[in-house]
């Protein structure tokens, strides 16, 4: 794993693989909501995401799954 690559270093199409890698689940999701005050019945109610999402179940929050691909970035930018 290289650290700390400037602007110029990355490729245009080039894959980068970050370690270690994260499944996120239900409780991962719950403990984010609960941690940032998110109550929005998408991501915490399984009975009301079933109803109205196409997926049937619980949203994860996006702004988890930035904070996710933003430290496993880290690496590359740092």
């Amino acid at each position: 794993m290289q650290f700390g690559r400037t602007y110029e270093e990355f490729e245009v199409g080039a894959t980068y693989k970050h370690w270690p890698g994260k499944t996120v689940t239900e409780y991962d999701d719950h403990l984010f909501c609960l941690l940032t005050m998110n109550h929005h019945p998408l991501h915490m109610d399984a009975n009301y995401a079933e109803q109205t999402t196409d997926f049937g179940k619980n949203v994860v929050v996006g702004n988890y799954i930035y904070s996710l691909l933003l430290g496993m970035s880290v690496p590359d930018v740092s």
